[in-house]
């Protein structure tokens, strides 16, 4: 029906014909697949992460309870946006108390999600990495601010350790944890079996760190025909880090962009 619909336009799709594995979190993986397949393209979704709640939300609520104390809020994700605005309104917060902070967001999506609560980040840097969020918020200095970091477990300790020598007090408690789902192996490890995969789009390094924990000791046989395209750095890093190559990788770190990348890859 895909071909059928593009010999009717007057073209096939960019990606018709090519089937992409999207191991998001499942939560997640729908607005990529629409992507995808608006391009023609086919999303195979098997995640290999779940989001989950802290153990305890005890930290980041005595955090929301003092929100007024804080001077800057750092938000990285957009699950960091929903988890931060579910306990804010869980802890009967007034959501008003922000706009006596600077919000900070990593990326355009977060940024977003932030607007879709209403709140208008202060400043969504152009280099999404922690490394360029640290660098902006250096220049305008930190020495005396209090700085709430509602953040994944598993995040690199890198701007708590960057904004506490330059003289800030960060609080970071934990807002959600990444668990790998290993029911999924089977059915990801049959995908890449038969072969049929043009790629696997990696959306951070934890997607592929765990899906090579689910492959297992056959990771490298069952990865040797699959392309790795990768949303942006950090992710490039962990995939090269495991001695595998980047095949794709866009100029702007954003799953738009990743897809806008792919039609290109597959046009040459």
């Amino acid at each position: 029906m895909r071909n059928l619909q593009g010999l009717i336009l007057g073209a096939e799709q960019p990606l018709s014909g090519h089937r992409f594995l999207v191991p998001r979190a499942q939560e997640q993986a729908a607005k990529f697949a629409a992507l995808i397949e608006a391009q023609g393209g086919e999303a195979v979704c098997i995640p290999t992460i779940e989001i989950v709640p802290p153990v305890s939300w005890a930290p980041l609520d005595l955090a929301m309870r003092d929100l007024d104390e804080f001077d800057i809020l750092i938000l990285t994700s957009t699950n960091g946006v929903e988890a931060f605005f579910e306990r804010l309104f869980e802890n009967n917060q007034y959501i008003g108390v922000l706009t006596m902070l600077q919000v900070v967001a990593f990326g355009p999506k977060t940024a977003e999600a932030l607007r879709e609560n209403r709140i208008r980040p202060n400043l969504v840097p152009e280099d999404h990495r922690a490394e360029g969020v640290v660098a902006e918020l250096l220049k305008q200095g930190v020495a005396g601010k209090r700085i709430l970091y509602p953040r994944a477990e598993l995040a690199r300790p890198y701007i708590i350790e960057q904004l506490t020598a330059a003289g800030a007090e960060v609080v970071a408690p934990i807002a959600y944890r990444t668990l790998m789902p290993e029911e999924n192996a089977t059915q990801i490890r049959a995908e890449l079996a038969d072969g049929k995969l043009d790629a696997i789009c990696l959306s951070s390094p934890s997607t592929f760190n765990n899906l090579l924990e689910m492959l297992g000791a056959d990771a490298r046989e069952l990865l040797a025909g699959t392309r790795l395209f990768s949303i942006g750095p950090q992710t490039s890093e962990a995939i090269r880090t495991q001695g595998y190559q980047v095949d794709l990788e866009p100029e702007r770190w954003t799953l738009d962009s990743l897809v806008q990348a792919m039609v290109g890859y597959y046009s040459k």
